[in-house]
This record gives structure tokens, sequence and C-alpha cells, in this order.
């Protein structure tokens, strides 16, 4: 019958997993007393309790406690007397019985939450420990040698021509091994018996504790951070550089016009769909051993970069080279062999024989054959130098400068060679693959297992084009300073060498914007395709060694918002001129505890997270976002903003710690700043905005484990706690003003109202706390028309941390359901029902988390009949005529105006009233 009448029938199904990475417990009992054999009622509560694994949750994963608790009844009886009455109808005589059932239940949940998110409930929009993500640059074996960057140097324009590579210095890339520095049997006996040779911050372990000291260990073993090590020595001749213009000593004659660069594949290529925001890098010093040094240039470009390191446009890929002496299948260019055939799979020859015919470097030749294809560049500086002299016999032995050397071997023991000089030439290209049996070693000495091929990101095809982002770092002893040339921190690490001497060294971090690139060359646009990292030193006139601890492209889950914000011009199209410079990053416990002018400790109340893979170890880091504004004008914002999908409208407050300081050199008041956040469907045109005047802290170092020193550093003036009402209440004010006549108040623009704080709450558009779809979170200079006694009217710069935005003080009011039904049996006649239910706000089942319960009332009642008509003719007649008649009504009160849907209905409907009124 229900099918026949079209009624729509719903059926649900609860579930719980029991292998949920949280613990859950469920608990119960269920009583029933049965009065008679047609009188039973009974009663049921359950308790579902879940603890999460950590104390910060997301919103829509709260651990819940809840408890429901129910009644349920059921009586049967037979009725003679409707028998009776049936049996009166004409034409009817029935033998059935007739019979009343009625059954009936009620429920109510009363909810709750665990302990473990506090009393009164926290849950996280974001607490920025994933604000910022960094993709690890530094892995030195997926670098390659460099093409000559074509921006900065003409010769890389050149195709098929030696001068190409004539200014390329010696730059080796590598990564120390621990066998030198903890003196064990492996090391060479000469390093272990003389502490001088370990006696230098350039060869020294590193350990994450150097650098990061509040970065916890599991393990309790210090870590070892293996640091990317990159030695520029400008003076000497890098692989393939063939100039002829060299001293006696083989030796370049101008070193700081030369350069020496290494470049690798970005994997993550869209820059702007993954928010990729900084290079980001931890580098030593590199001038702590040699403060007179005159200091050069670190350049990185970041685009499309030429793979034909020897450029003459022809791919070159050793595996490709003959496998014999029968010198078949290749061509020959100004730099020497390449093959003609086609590069399928990228290894050598299965035969042991053939590597020592293909394991050439680049150039396709072996040192023999260089002496006689590279004939004339010897002959050159067998001319202007002698046979005899340093340089000839030096170019002789290997003309193209590309031979290999493993960082160990018997001949570096016996010279017993320093730990710098192993790995000069553990970059070559020439014999960098030797099998076991070509080893003279009892240990392996292979740099590579696979061919040297100009295909850095092995797609089979030669890019050729030069279309990039540059970037310019200047170092010399005088700019490693923290607010200058992109450094943004500073770690001063303590060393005790083998000899015993101490020594401290500087760890400074560098932080370069994407977008503040120094020049573009080429035809990039945008950062959509960036498929190519190079990085490259100059302008050194002796040699200098890089350090990176850290070396990372940093993507960040938070985007600056580029269009304007000026209070009283958010309207415009066109946006208005400004010239105020943000910059979002981020600062944490472990990085930055060192940090000046003020160092980075936790906000009051919260403690780090007890990693739970290890929870008698480890703490888990604990991080902000940073946003930095230089130059911003008065009345002018700056802002990042996400995208999300919210519905807040059961939790009472939001919350959000704030920190803010004043840049050095920059002069800044308490107020001259404030922060908002807003939340809305847009960024423009609907949302609720929540302004907060900010207080600065004075710099200084702050002690984490002081109370008092946390609430300086994030001052309760600054906090964000913002009572969800006050959003709904500006909105109801000026709904109300635009009815009234002759109102100058519309949706167009932006409405304000101060809170009992003394902050201002404004409304523009018609945004919901039900359907929030961005937050943007900024800074502002506000204008100084609106405070002209305590605002110049100047642009201001300064930097505020936010940190643990979250919903708190959830709704935990809970709601009832009743259902009951009788059910009547006619005799044979049919069987007549009403039945009826109904729920209010808050109700669910046990398991639905804060914003999962009920938001309406609803009142449902069904009446409905299932009559046998074939009664009313003789039985021997078999008429049979089903009828099926039924009748049902539902009536759902909305909690909330559904044309309002972030204001509660009864509150809606009472401001109706009194307008009428």
């Amino acid at each position: 019958g229900l099918l026949e009448s079209g009624t729509p029938v719903k059926i649900s199904l609860e579930s719980q997993s029991l292998f949920a990475i949280q613990t859950k417990t469920l608990v119960g009992a269920n009583l029933d007393y049965r009065l008679s054999d047609d009188f039973n009622i009974g009663g049921t509560i359950l308790n579902l309790t879940e603890r999460p694994l950590t104390q910060k949750v997301n919103v829509g994963d709260e651990p819940i406690s809840n408890t429901i608790w129910g009644l349920n009844g059921s009586y049967r009886t037979h009725s003679q007397f409707l028998t009776t009455l049936i049996d009166k109808l004409p034409l009817i005589s029935t033998k059935e019985v007739s019979a009343i059932t009625m059954t009936g239940e009620f429920a109510n949940l009363i909810p709750g939450h665990s302990r473990a998110i506090k009393k009164e409930g926290v849950s996280y929009i974001d607490d920025f420990e994933g604000s910022q993500t960094p993709i690890d640059m530094r892995n030195y074996s997926a670098w390659v040698l460099s093409s000559t960057p074509s921006g900065m140097f003409q010769e890389g324009n050149l195709v098929n021509d030696r001068r190409y590579g004539y200014r390329r210095a010696k730059l080796a890339y590598y990564v120390i091994d621990p066998l030198f520095l903890r003196n064990n049997s492996l090391t060479p006996s000469h390093i272990r018996s003389d502490p001088e040779t370990q006696s230098s911050h350039f060869v020294e372990e590193v350990f994450e504790t150097d650098i990061f000291p509040n970065k916890e260990n599991p393990s309790g073993v210090p870590t070892n951070i293996p640091v990317l090590n990159i030695a520029y020595y400008p003076e000497e001749k890098g692989p393939y550089n063939y100039n002829p213009q060299v001293n006696a000593n083989g030796l370049l004659t101008d070193p700081a016009e030369n350069w020496g660069g290494i470049m690798r594949q970005v994997y993550t290529n869209d820059f702007e769909a993954a928010n990729v925001e900084f290079i980001e890098f931890w580098m030593m010093d590199p001038f702590v051993e040699d403060p007179g040094h005159s200091g050069g240039d670190l350049y990185f470009d970041l685009g499309d970069i030429s793979e034909d390191i020897l450029r003459d446009s022809r791919k070159s890929f050793e595996n490709g080279l003959p496998p014999d002496e029968n010198v078949i299948l290749v061509d020959t260019t100004a730099w020497g062999r390449v093959p003609l055939v086609q590069s399928l799979v990228n290894t050598f020859n299965n035969s042991v024989s053939s590597r020592k015919f293909q394991d050439v470097g680049l150039d396709g030749l072996s040192d023999k054959d260089e002496d006689s294809f590279f004939k004339d560049y010897l002959d050159s500086i067998a001319r202007a130098r002698g046979v005899n002299s340093v340089a000839y016999k030096e170019a002789v032995k290997d003309p193209s400068s590309d031979d290999f050397h493993y960082f160990r071997g018997t001949d570096l023991d016996e010279a017993e060679t320093g730990i710098l000089d192993r790995y000069k030439n553990y970059n070559g290209m020439e014999n960098n693959s030797p099998t076991s049996e070509q080893s003279n070693e009892p240990y392996p000495t292979t740099g590579s297992t696979l061919p040297d091929v100009e295909d850095i990101n092995r797609d089979q095809t030669l890019s050729e084009k030069e279309a990039y982002y540059e970037y310019h770092v200047s170092l010399d002893p005088s700019s490693m300073e923290v607010g200058r040339n992109y450094i943004t921190d500073k770690v001063t690490k303590t060393s005790t060498f083998p000899d015993g001497r101490k020594s401290d060294v500087n760890w400074y971090q560098f932080r370069i914007p994407i977008h503040d690139f120094e020049s573009r060359y080429g035809s990039i646009q945008d950062f959509k395709s960036i498929r190519f990292m190079r990085m490259f030193l100059t302008n050194f006139d002796r040699d200098v060694i890089l350090r990176f601890a850290r070396l990372e492209l940093v993507r960040g889950e938070w985007r600056r918002y580029d269009l304007p914000l000026t209070q009283g011009g958010e309207a415009v199209t066109s946006p208005e001129p400004s010239d105020g410079v943000l910059d979002v990053s981020a600062v944490n416990i472990e990085e930055n505890a060192g940090k000046t002018p003020v160092n980075y400790i936790l906000p009051p109340g919260i403690d780090r997270v007890i990693d739970p893979a290890n929870p008698q170890l480890r703490q888990l880091n604990e991080q902000s976002i940073l946003l930095k504004v230089s130059g911003l004008e008065d009345g002018d914002a700056r802002a990042v903003y996400k995208n999300t999908f919210l519905d807040v409208r059961q939790y009472k407050k939001i919350r959000m710690e704030v920190h803010a300081e004043a840049l050095e050199d920059d002069p800044l008041a308490d107020g001259d700043l404030t922060a908002f956040i807003r939340l809305g469907s847009d960024y423009k045109g609907n949302y609720y905005e929540y302004e907060v005047p900010l207080k600065l802290t004075s710099p200084g170092r702050y002690n984490n484990d002081n109370l008092d020193d946390r609430k300086k550093v994030w001052p309760e003036e600054n906090r964000f706690e913002i009572d969800l009402s006050v959003f709904q209440d500006v909105k109801q004010a000026r709904n109300d003003l635009l009815r009234t006549v002759n109102s100058t108040v519309s949706l167009n623009n932006i409405f304000t109202k101060i809170d009992g704080r003394g902050n201002k709450v404004s409304v523009k558009g018609n945004p919901n706390l039900s359907n929030i779809k961005t937050i943007m979170l900024g800074i502002r200079n506000p204008k100084s028309s609106n405070n002209p006694a305590e605002d110049d009217g100047l642009p201001k710069s300064g930097e505020i941390w936010l940190n643990e935005l979250r919903l708190t003080d959830f709704n935990e009011q809970g709601g009832w359901a009743a259902t009951a039904r009788v059910t009547t049996k006619l005799a044979d006649l049919g069987v007549v029902t009403l039945a009826g239910n109904t729920s209010t706000p808050g109700f669910g089942s046990i398991e639905k988390k804060v914003n999962e319960r009920s938001k309406e009332e609803v009142v449902q009642y069904d009446v409905s009949s299932n009559l046998e008509l074939g009664k009313f003719f003789p039985e021997k007649s078999g008429v049979s005529i089903p009828l099926y008649v039924g009748y049902s009504e539902s009536t759902v009160n909305p909690q909330y105006n559904p044309l309002d849907p972030d204001i509660p209905l009864k509150s809606a409907l009472r401001n109706a009233e009194t307008r009428d009124d």
C-alpha cells in the first residue's frame, strides 16, 4: 500500500567503524519488563565516547561523548466490540477476531565531547602547522652540471662553439661521508691521526640540534643533517672548458668573470596551483674562516633551462656510444662525438667490457681520444706556456677536465689528501660508473650507476629553451645580517673540534619570495610551468664553499590576496596605487627559537602536541603563519586567503592568537596596525569582518617556560575571541536599517558596529555562517580620517604572527524524539493504522558529531487503511477488491531562517513582529 500510494520511503543505516585512528568506547544497557503477555515496557541507555590521538582535531572530526536514553512500550488487546460492529454491516459475516496494537518509543540525546579537547570543546579550522610545506631540493644526486646561463653571459647564446664554456669554472657538489668524521676503522689513518684535518667548519658533521635546538629526537641519538656542500673554485677550469687563456699553472686569468653552476628538474611544475612562494635555505656563513673574503654572488634560475650542456643542438648520452673500438653510428660536433641512435632505455650496455668505451662523459671521448680531438686547444697552450709548463701537462692529462675520482682511494690515502680535496673531482663524468671488476679498491667506487645524459628530466627530449626568472643573493661578509639580503633568521653554533679548539659559526636562514625576481629572461610570463632550477655562483675572486642544511621550495596553504583592500575603495574595479608589500611565511618553535628581535615562543595555553607514534619521547613542531608588511599606505590592507567549506552555526566562538612586532629601524606604535578576519561566501561582496587593534611586543629574549613571557609575546588584547552571535546581531541591525524610510544603508556598503571589547564588527552583502566558502586573514593600516588625533596618516610596516585558528564552545543542547503507532485489525475486513512521530533540533543518532545533529523540528502523522471490499459480496462469488486509503502530513519547522540561514527562525519572527508593532 505504501509503495502504491507514492509515499516516500526513507531507509537509513547506522554504522561505526571499529578500526578508526582513535579510541572508541561503546557501553549500554537494555531493560525489558513484561507486565503480561500483551503488555511490555522497556528502557535503553547507551554511551559512545571517542578519544583522539592528539589534542588537535579538525572541524568535523570532534571526538564525541554522547549519551542517548529511551523508553519503549507495546500493548496488544483483542476487541469483541469491534468484531460485533463489523458483523452488523450488511452482507458481512466475519469469523476473525479484531485486535488493537499500540507501540510507542521515546529517545533523548545528551551530546558531549571528549575532555581531551578541553572542557569547552576546541576544533581547529587551521593550526598553521601545515601553512607551509617544503619541497626538498637538497638531494645532491638530483643535480647535474649546468648549461651556461644565457641571460647573464653572452656566450650562452653560441651554438656548436667551444667559447660557450670558456668561463665555466670548477664547482664540486657533494655530501661528506661520515666515515671521515667519526674516527672509525674506515677513516683514513692520516685523517684519524691528524685532528687538524677535521678542525674546520667546512668539513664538520652537523646535527639537527646544532641548527634547530628545539627539535626533539625520539631515538635520543643525535640525527645528522646530510649537508649539501657546493665548493666553487673560480680560478680552476670546469668540465668542458677549452679556454686557452690560462697562466703558467693552468689557472684562469680573470676568476671574478667566471661562473660555476648546477641544475636539476623541478617535480612540482605549476607554482601557481601549488602556491609555491619562496626559495628557502639554511646556509652556513661561507666566510667564517676567511673574514677578509671579498665575496661574490649566488643566483637561482627558475623556469625553462637548456639541457644542452655542450650546446650543439644534439643530445649526448653515454649509452648511445659504440660499445667497442669500432667507432660507428656517431657524429662529431665541436665538442666531440654524439650518438646517431635513439635513446630508449637509460642504462648502460649489459656487457662489462663495453663500459670503458661508453663511460667517457658528455664529449663522447676518452682521455686518449681527447688528446687528438682537441689538439688545437692543446697546441694553443703549448705555444703560450710551453710544453713543459704545468698548464700544458695538466691539459694533456685531461683536456676536457671531466675525469671522475671517487672520494676514497689508495692514491688519496698515500698522498694524505684532505677531505675537501677528495671531492674536487667527484662530479666528473668520465669513468664515474665503473663496474666492480674495473675498480682497484676492495669497495665500490661508483659515482653513478646511470649513464650521463643531456636530458635531466628523462623525457627523452633535449630541451634548449631558455626562459626563466632569476633571483640574486649577494654574498659578502658585510651583507650577512638578519633583515638584509633575504636573511630572516640566524643561529650560532659552537663547535668543539678534535684538537680541542672551540669556534662559533653562524647559520643563516634565507627566504627569497618567488615573485621578487631580479630579472626575467626569455618569453616566460607566469609561474604555471617551472620545469627546472639552476643555481650558479659568479663574481668570486677566490675559492668559496657554501654549506646548505636546508634547500627548499616552500609552498603555502594560504594565498596572497592581490586585489585592492583600500578602505572605502574596495568597490573600485581598477586597482588603486599602493606600494605596500606583503611577505607570507612561517615561524616555528624548532627553527626560529632564536629569531630576532622577538624569539618565537608558544601562545599561552597552547602546548606542543605529543607525537602519537612516540608518545613518551617526542613533541611535534608548533608553527604560526607570518605576515610581514612593508610600506602599507594609510587605509590600505594586505591579506591572505583560503578556500574552505564550513558551517559554524553549532559553535559559539572563533578564537585565534595574534602577535605583532615592529620591523627593525621602522617605528611603529600600538594601534598603528590592525588585524582582521573575514568569513563569507566571497572576498569582497558577501562577508563578515572582525578587526582588532594590535598591541606590539617589545624586542627581547623571552622564555617559553614563563607564562608571563608568553602573555607578552601573545598579549590578550590581540586575541581574536569572537562570539559568533555578534555577526548575527550586526547583520540584523543592518537589515533593520535597510527597511527604514530614506535609509542610506545598502547591501553593497560595509556596515560596522563596535562590540563589547571595542573591536569593529562589519558586514557586507548577505553572508551566512552556514556556508563559509572563504576565510581571509590580513593586516590593515587604519585610515587616519577615522582617528586623526592619534593617526599620523603615514605608511606603516610591521610583522604579525597568527596561530591556532579554532572554533570553541560547542552547542551541545540535545534534543528528543518520539514515535507512536496504533494498529487496529477490523476482523478480516482490513487494517487501520494511525502513526505519528516528532523530533526536535539537536536530536540525532548516538554517533552524530557537533554539526551533524538535526537543525529542525519535525512533526509527522499518518493514517492509512487496507480494506478488503470483496467481503461485501457473497463468499461464493470469489470477488476480491483490495482498497488502500492513506493520508499523511509532515510539518518541518527549521531552526534557522531558510532565507537567512545563520539567523535563528524564532529570532527572525520576533524581529518581524516587532517591526509590525
